[in-house]
C-alpha cells in the first residue's frame, strides 16, 4: 500500500484534465428555505439535537445577496489552491457530531468552485497518512466527503443502471432473503439470493455501465487504485465502487432517488436489498458480514469474482477516461451552509490568516475577508441601537416572522427622504422609522408590482399603499423579496403574481425555483395565507399535508384526514386560508367536505371562490355539512359559471336545500358543464314529489351523455317517481347504478317503457315497504324484468313476503336476467324463503347474497350451507343475525353444514356471520367447531365472527385457526368476552401468520375486562403487553 499519493501520477493528471474540461462553469444553486418551514404534529417529541439544530436555523435566517456569496466561493477557493490544509483545521473548530454538516458544505462548494475531486484527494492522502484503515471506515472525513459527492454526482448513473432491476425486485412480494439465510437448506443453497447477486454483477460489469459511469467516479477510482498499485485482486478500486458507491445506494436508495415515491417500499423489500448489498460487498471485497453461516457463500463468492474478472471490469474502469452520457446534477448550497462556513471563516480570521505559507497568499486572503460584513455585526443587527434591535424582533416575533433582511433606506415621502428600517420577514415586508416605531407593514400577498429604474432605486407597489426608497442595496433587496415570494406563491398563475419592471433586466439575479413536492407547494401558500389572515398555522393540517400525500396517485384532499387521529377538528377561520390555497393548487383532483358544520359566510364564499379559480378538481363531495340555506345557492352559480370545473363526480348528499338552492342546483344541471359527469349524489337534499319534475327536466334538458350513477335515496318521491321511470326509458338509459332507497316508492308510479334498452346493472330500493304479495310480483312482473342488464338488487327493509322471493327471482331468470347480487336482509324472512330460493335454478348464479338479521333459525342456515356445498360462485355470503335457536344437534348440524361448504369453496372471499342482539342468535362455544376448521380455508380473506360471546375457548380455536390459516387478511371478533388468556393465544398464533393485515382491536371486550374487579394491576399490565405484541405482528404484515 503507498500511504502518499503522487502528484505525477496518471491519477493526479487525470484530476487536472477533468477540472480543466469545466474550468470555470460554476454551478452552484443558493436555495431559500424558511427557518421555520418544519411542520410537526401537536405533542410531537423534539431530540435535543433536534431542537438545537432548530435553534440554530432561526439564527440562519438573514439572506445572503449574490454578491456576498461570490466572495464566500472566492474565499474558499483561494483556500483550497493556496493552502488546502487549512480544511482539515477548520474541523478542530466544531464538534465531532458537526463533522457530517461540514464535509456536506465542504462537498457543495467544493463542486461549485470545481475543486471537489482535488479536496477529496487531499483528504484521502491525509486519512491514508493517519491510518490506512480510515478509508474503510465510514466515519472518516475522506469517507463521509466521499458519500456525499457520490450522491451528488451519481443518482442519475444509478438510475441508469440498477433503478429496473431494483424495482423488479422490491415488487417481487416472493422474495424473502432473510428467510433465504435462515433456511439454506429448505431454499435451495440461497437460490433466489444467488439468482439476483448475478444479476446486479453482470449490471455492474456491463459494458454500458462502464461507458457511462461518470468522468469524476473514475478519477475517484484511479486515486484508490494508485493506494493499492501492486494488488491483483483490484483491493483499491473494488473496495470504493462496491463499498462506497454500489452498496450504499442499495442500502439506502433514498439517497440517489433510485425508488420513485409512487413505489411501496415495505420492510421485507428493504431488506432484500440490503442482504444483497452485503452479499456483493463480502464477496468482492472481503468486507466483514457476521452471518454464522457464510462458509456457504464460498461458491458465490468465486461465481461473482469470475464475473468481474471476466468482464475485467476494473481494468475497463480505468482505462476508460471519458464517459458516454453527460450527467447533469444540481448542486444545491441552502443559504445555511453560506451561514455556517461565513461564521467560522469570520470567528477564526486571524488563526487562518497565519496558516497560510505564504505572507502573499495570506495578505490576499485577508482582502478578500474585508469584502464581507463580519458575520456577528450582521446577525446580531449591531449597525441598529439597542432600542430599534428590540422593537423590531418584537414586533417580528409577534406576527412568527424571520428576518431576512434588515438595513437602512432613505424613503421618499411626502417631506422628502427620511431614514428608515426595512425589514423583510417570511411573508411581510415592514419600515420602521428610526425610534423603532412601526412605519408600513405590507404582506406580499398585497404586493403587485416592484419596480426600479437603477440599482439605487426602487419601489414596492402594495394595495393599499407604496414605498419609494433609494438604497445602494437595491438589487439585493429585490432578490430577497423575490425569494420569499416565489417559495410561498410558487403555485400562484402568472397574471396574479407581482409584476417586476426592473431597467435594465440583466439586473434581475436568476433565483432557483423551490424545492417543493406537489404538496409542499401547498403547505407554504397554506403558511403565507395564515400569516395574511392573522391565523395560527394549524401544524396538524401543515404535516399531513406534506407527509399523507408523498404518493403522486393519492390526489384526494378530504378534511377528514387532518382529523384522523384527533379530536379537535378546524374551526371554520382555521380552514378559510388552507381552501384559500387551493385555489391554485394543481395536484389534487378530489375536494371532500363530509359532517362538518359551515357556520362562516367567509369559509362559503372561500369555497366558492376557489371552486372559481381551480380547474383540477373532478371530483367534489359537501356532503352533510349542516350549512346555512343559502350558501347551496352561492356555491351551484359559481359552478355553473365555472365552464373549465370538469367534474366527474358531484355528491352534495345530506344538505338541506331551500327552493333557492334547489332551483339553483337544477339551473347548474340544466345549463352547467356536465358533460363529463358520471356519478350524481344528491340523497337527502329534500327533493320531493312535486319538484322531482323539475329536477328530472333539467336532466332530460342538460348534456349528461356519461352520467353511470344517480343516487336519490331519502328523498321522498313517492308518485313522482313515474317522471323518473320516463327519464330510465328515454335520456337516461345509459344509467348503470340507480339508487331510490328510503323514497317513499309507489310501485305502480314506477312504469317502464316495455322493449327499453336500459343498461342499468344495480336498483337500490331498500327502506321502502311493499305491504303486500302482490306489489312485490309487481315490483318483478313489471319493473325489474324491463331491465335486461341487470345485476344487482337491493331490497334490504323492505317486508317482502317470504314466499314471493323463489317466485321473483325465478321470473326474472325466465326472462334471462340473471342477478349477481342478492341483498334482502332485514326483511324478518323464515326458512321458507331459502328453502324456496336454494331450490330454484337462478339461485346458482349468485355471486354476493345478504340475509342479514332475517329469521331463517338454525335449520334455514342447516340447509343453505348444505345446498351451497361445492358451490364456486359465491363470493360474499352475509348471515349476520341469522342463527336462531339453543345449543344442541340442530345447531350442530348448521355449523358442520357452514363449515364444509367454506371448506369446499375456491370462490368465497367474505363472510359475515357476526351474532344478533338476542341470546339465541349468538353461538357461544357451539362456534368453535367451525373456527377450528378455518385452519383449510383455500379462499376466504375476510371474516366476520363478532358478537357471539365465545370466550378464552373459542379464543383458542381461533388461534389454532390463524396459526394454520394461510388465506385470510382480515378477522373481526368484537364482543365475544375474550380474556388475557385467549388474547395470550392469538399473539402466539399471530407471530407465525403472515398473511393477516387486519384485526381490530375488541374494545368491548378490553372494557370488560379492565371493569372486573378481580382483575390485578400485573394481569392489566401483562394484557397491554399482549395487545402491543398483537398489533405490532399485524404492523409487520402490513409492511410485506
Amino acid at each position: 500500500m503507498k500511504l502518499e499519493l503522487s502528484t505525477t501520477s496518471p491519477a493526479y493528471n487525470a484530476m487536472v484534465s477533468a477540472e480543466n474540461s469545466v474550468k470555470g462553469t460554476s454551478n452552484t444553486v443558493i436555495i431559500y428555505k424558511p427557518p421555520t418551514d418544519l411542520s410537526l404534529l401537536p405533542g410531537a417529541i423534539l431530540t435535543e439535537e433536534e431542537i438545537k439544530q432548530r435553534q440554530i436555523e432561526k439564527q440562519q435566517s438573514l439572506l445572503y445577496s449574490t454578491k456576498d456569496s461570490v466572495i464566500i466561493d472566492s474565499i474558499f477557493k483561494h483556500i483550497v489552491h493556496n493552502q488546502i490544509d487549512i480544511l482539515k483545521e477548520l474541523f478542530k473548530f466544531i464538534e465531532k457530531d458537526e463533522y457530517q454538516s461540514l464535509c456536506k458544505l465542504i462537498i457543495t462548494f467544493s463542486i461549485g468552485t470545481n475543486n471537489a475531486l482535488r479536496v477529496i484527494r487531499y483528504f484521502i492522502n491525509s486519512d491514508v497518512k493517519e491510518d490506512p484503515n480510515n478509508l474503510n471506515r465510514n466515519y472518516s472525513i475522506s469517507s463521509l466527503l466521499i458519500s456525499f459527492y457520490l450522491e451528488k454526482i451519481g443518482q442519475q448513473y444509478m438510475k441508469d443502471i440498477i433503478r429496473p432491476a431494483v424495482l423488479q425486485l422490491i415488487q417481487d412480494k416472493a422474495l424473502n432473503f432473510q428467510n433465504d439465510l435462515n433456511n439454506p437448506s429448505q431454499t435451495n443453497n440461497f437460490g433466489n439470493l444467488v439468482m439476483w447477486s448475478k444479476k446486479f454483477a453482470d449490471l455492474i460489469t456491463s459494458q454500458d455501465a462502464v461507458d457511462k459511469l461518470p468522468v469524476n467516479i473514475k478519477v475517484l477510482s484511479m486515486f484508490f487504485h494508485e493506494i493499492w498499485p501492486q494488488d491483483d485482486n483490484s483491493q483499491g478500486i473494488s473496495n470504493f465502487l462496491i463499498n462506497k458507491f454500489f452498496a450504499p445506494a442499495l442500502m439506502t436508495p433514498e439517497l440517489y432517488n433510485i425508488i420513485p415515491p409512487q413505489v411501496h417500499k415495505s420492510s421485507r423489500s428493504l431488506d432484500n436489498l440490503t442482504i444483497l448489498a452485503k452479499v456483493l460487498s463480502y464477496s468482492l471485497t472481503g468486507f466483514n458480514w457476521d452471518y454464522k453461516e457464510i462458509e456457504l457463500f464460498a461458491p458465490l463468492k468465486q461465481q461473482l469474482k469470475a464475473i468481474f474478472k471476466e468482464n475485467q471490469y476494473f481494468k475497463n474502469v480505468l482505462s476508460a477516461r471519458f464517459s458516454t452520457s453527460s450527467y447533469q446534477y444540481s448542486n444545491e448550497a441552502p443559504m445555511s451552509q453560506l451561514h455556517v462556513l461565513h461564521s467560522i471563516l469570520c470567528q477564526h480570521k486571524q488563526m487562518i490568516c497565519q496558516m497560510y505559507s505564504s505572507m502573499e497568499a495570506g495578505a490576499e486572503f485577508q482582502k478578500l475577508m474585508d469584502n464581507i460584513p463580519d458575520y456577528t455585526y450582521r446577525t446580531n443587527y449591531q449597525f441598529l441601537t439597542p432600542a430599534e434591535t428590540k422593537a423590531i424582533k418584537s414586533y417580528m416575533d409577534a406576527k412568527n416572522e424571520e428576518i431576512g433582511y434588515v438595513g437602512y433606506v432613505q424613503k421618499n415621502g411626502k417631506r422628502g427622504f427620511v431614514k428608515r428600517i426595512l425589514v423583510i420577514g417570511t411573508f411581510r415586508i415592514v419600515t420602521f422609522k428610526m425610534n423603532g416605531k412601526l412605519g408600513r407593514d405590507g404582506h406580499i400577498l398585497d404586493l403587485l408590482e416592484i419596480s426600479s429604474p437603477n440599482n439605487q432605486q426602487f419601489e414596492l407597489l402594495f394595495k393599499a399603499f407604496r414605498v419609494h426608497a433609494t438604497t445602494e442595496e437595491c438589487d439585493h433587496i429585490i432578490t430577497c423579496i423575490r425569494r420569499i415570494y416565489e417559495y410561498s406563491l410558487n403555485n400562484w398563475p402568472y397574471q396574479l403574481k407581482m409584476k417586476l419592471k426592473i431597467s435594465p433586466p440583466s439586473r434581475l439575479e436568476a433565483i432557483s425555483p423551490p424545492d417543493h413536492t406537489p404538496t409542499s407547494s401547498m403547505v407554504s401558500a397554506y403558511k403565507a395565507l395564515c400569516s395574511y389572515y392573522q391565523i395560527a398555522i394549524k401544524q396538524t393540517i401543515a404535516w399531513y399535508l406534506e407527509n399523507a400525500f408523498s404518493n403522486p396517485n393519492q390526489k384526494a384532499f378530504n378534511l377528514k384526514v387532518f382529523t384522523k387521529h384527533t379530536r379537535e377538528c378546524p374551526t371554520n377561520q382555521e380552514l378559510i386560508p388552507l381552501i384559500h390555497s387551493l385555489r391554485y393548487d394543481w395536484f389534487f383532483e378530489e375536494f371532500i367536505i363530509k359532517s362538518y358544520k359551515v357556520e362562516s359566510k367567509e369559509l362559503v364564499q372561500e369555497i366558492a371562490l376557489m371552486l372559481s379559480s381551480n380547474t383540477t378538481i373532478h371530483r367534489l363531495v359537501l356532503s352533510s355539512l349542516s350549512m346555512p340555506r343559502e350558501s347551496m345557492t352561492t356555491l351551484f352559480d359559481v359552478i355553473q359559471n365555472q365552464k373549465q370545473l370538469t367534474l366527474t363526480h358531484l355528491d352534495v348528499s345530506h344538505n338541506a336545500f331551500d327552493e333557492k338552492a334547489l332551483a339553483s342546483f337544477i339551473s347548474y344541471l340544466q345549463y352547467g358543464n356536465t358533460s363529463s359527469l358520471v356519478a350524481l349524489n344528491v340523497s337527502s337534499i329534500g327533493i320531493t314529489a312535486t319538484s322531482i319534475k323539475l329536477f328530472v327536466d333539467a336532466l332530460k334538458r342538460g348534456s349528461f351523455p356519461n352520467l353511470e350513477t344517480l343516487n336519490l335515496a331519502g328523498n321522498k318521491l313517492g308518485e313522482g317517481v313515474l317522471d323518473l321511470s320516463r327519464w330510465l326509458s328515454n335520456e337516461g338509459a345509459k344509467l348503470r347504478v340507480l339508487n331510490l332507497s328510503d323514497t317513499l316508492l309507489k310501485l305502480k308510479s314506477f312504469v317502464v317503457e316495455a322493449g327499453t334498452k336500459s343498461a342499468l346493472e344495480s336498483l337500490d330500493l331498500s327502506k321502502n315497504v311493499f305491504k303486500t304479495k302482490e306489489e312485490t310480483l309487481y315490483l318483478g312482473t313489471n319493473v325489474l324484468v324491463h331491465f335486461e342488464r341487470l345485476r344487482c338488487v337491493n331490497l334490504d327493509k323492505t317486508m317482502i313476503a317470504s314466499d314471493t322471493v323463489k317466485q321473483m327471482v325465478a321470473y326474472l331468470s325466465q326472462k334471462s336476467i340473471t342477478l349477481d347480487q342478492l341483498k334482502i336482509g332485514e326483511n324478518m324472512l323464515t326458512r321458507i324463503a331459502v328453502t324456496g330460493l336454494i331450490s330454484c335454478a337462478a339461485f346458482n348464479h349468485i355471486k354476493v347474497i345478504d340475509l342479514t338479521e332475517n329469521d331463517l333459525t338454525d335449520g334455514g342456515v342447516k340447509e343453505l350451507a348444505r345446498a351451497l356445498y361445492g358451490n364456486q360462485n359465491i363470493t360474499k355470503l352475509v348471515l349476520n343475525g341469522c342463527f336462531r335457536g339453543s345449543s344442541g344437534a340442530q345447531r350442530s348440524k348448521a355449523i358442520l353444514a357452514l363449515s364444509n361448504y367454506v371448506n369446499s369453496s375456491t370462490a368465497i372471499q367474505t363472510l359475515y356471520m357476526r351474532g344478533g342482539a338476542k341470546t339465541n342468535q349468538q353461538l357461544s362455544r357451539d362456534i368453535t367447531p367451525f373456527l377450528l376448521s378455518l385452519g383449510t380455508t383455500h379462499s376466504l380473506k375476510k371474516l366476520d365472527i363478532s358478537n357471539h360471546l365465545m370466550g378464552n375457548l373459542g379464543a383458542a380455536a381461533l388461534a389454532k385457526a390463524i396459526y394454520q390459516n394461510k388465506s385470510l387478511s382480515t378477522i373481526i371478533y368484537d364482543h365475544n368476552n375474550v380474556g388475557t388468556l385467549g388474547y395470550a393465544n392469538i399473539k402466539n398464533s399471530l407471530k407465525q401468520n403472515y398473511t393477516i393485515k387486519e384485526m381490530p382491536i375488541s374494545i368491548y371486550d378490553i372494557t370488560e375486562v379492565y371493569k372486573y374487579n378481580g382483575t390485578t394491576e400485573l394481569e392489566q399490565k401483562k394484557l397491554r403487553s399482549l395487545l402491543f405484541k398483537i398489533e405490532t405482528y399485524l404492523s409487520r404484515n402490513q409492511a410485506l
